[in-house]
């Protein structure tokens, strides 16, 4: 499992297949084919109604082809992370999926820090994705006009086919949350009439990192490992790669995953397994540990936690799932990556004094 949120599981994804069976009954039925059941305005930016992009647009994906006849003024994004791409855009979606993960994280409210920047005075309704529970009649009485699913992971090709004969879905090519953020955020922005705003986000999140970097020249070549999280059964899981997530954004940083972590066998999502009395083996620079809270105790309790030579300096980074902070680099955007950099470099500086 990914860190910091829920894939909203694939059970959910046939409740979502379900609800575009009455998607298209519920939009026949309005008068105004921008309109909502609770009134909310259109959703697209002002600097999208001069767009540049001719429609019909046909996308394609991994499932297939979606064709978006106008340009879209009610997006539903299906995860968070597409959320966020679309409010880096200056789109706000007519809700904001959630589940009990989700909420966990940011309190109650659905919405991560970094959303709620965007978001301002915006308030839009969840979509409440449970396993157990059914989010069909909301679904149909928000009335999308285009869905986005580029982090879905309950998106398969049975809920694919029944969605996208209803709204046109916009997702992945490979996988959810499988391609660089950076051509997702296109994607979007394509079938959303402003893609020159993908460059202009894309553009600043980076711009931001480099500063970063450049302000703090110390952290250049500097090592590290992460701890993502117990697997139970005598084994952590760690990150072994830095080509996605969490290693990508902290390498982005320019620091260096620590030689130890990348002879270990690597899964899909880049992470390896060390046994409990290994732990020491994962010294570096700086090691960074995502927790479930502020509380360490989930790691103290072992021995080889406490025998690692920067744990014994106090050379460590909490990512704490309810900061929000494993959200934002694990499951990036152009918005998330922004309010990371903020937070994490000025604890890997204070780490690295350690």
């Amino acid at each position: 499992m990914k860190i910091g949120q829920s894939r909203f599981r694939t059970s959910v994804g046939a409740a979502v297949a379900a609800a575009a069976l009455v998607v298209g009954l519920a939009a026949c039925s309005s008068d105004d084919a921008t309109g909502s059941g609770n009134g909310s305005a259109t959703t697209t930016s002002d600097a999208a109604a001069e767009s540049t992009v001719s429609y019909p647009l046909t996308v394609s994906g991994k499932f297939g082809e979606s064709t978006i006849e106008a340009q879209p003024q009610r997006a539903l994004p299906l995860s968070p992370q597409d959320a966020d791409i679309l409010l880096s855009l200056g789109i706000t979606p007519i809700a904001m999926p959630t589940d009990a993960q989700n909420q966990a994280a940011t309190g109650g409210t659905g919405i991560f820090p970094w959303e709620a920047d965007a978001l301002g005075d915006e308030t839009p309704e969840q979509l409440v994705m449970e396993q157990g529970g059914s989010p069909v009649e909301q679904i149909a009485a928000l009335e999308p006009d285009v869905i986005v699913s580029t982090g879905f992971w309950g998106l398969d090709q049975a809920t694919f086919d029944q969605l996208n004969a209803q709204v046109p879905v916009v997702h992945f090519d490979t996988q959810a949350n499988g391609e660089p953020w950076e051509n997702s955020t296109r994607k979007v922005a394509e079938v959303m009439g402003v893609p020159e705003k993908a460059e202009e986000v894309i553009a600043a999140a980076h711009d931001k990192l480099e500063q970063a970097k450049a302000d703090n020249p110390q952290v250049e070549g500097k090592t590290y490992n992460a701890i993502i999280g117990d697997m139970g059964g005598g084994q952590m899981a760690v990150l072994a790669s830095d080509e996605r997530g969490i290693g990508q954004f902290i390498s982005s940083l320019g620091m260096e995953l620590a030689p130890y972590a990348t002879t270990l066998p690597v899964d899909q999502d880049g992470r390896g397994l060390v046994s409990y009395e290994n732990l020491g083996d994962l010294d570096a620079d700086v090691v960074f540990v995502v927790t479930r809270t502020d509380d360490m105790g989930d790691y103290t309790k072992f021995e080889g936690w406490n025998t690692i030579p920067a744990v014994e300096r106090g050379a460590v980074v909490q990512l704490a799932r309810t900061s929000g902070l494993p959200n934002a680099v694990g499951f990036p955007s152009a918005i998330s990556l922004e309010w990371a950099t903020d937070q994490v470099m000025p604890k890997v500086t204070e780490a690295l004094e350690k």
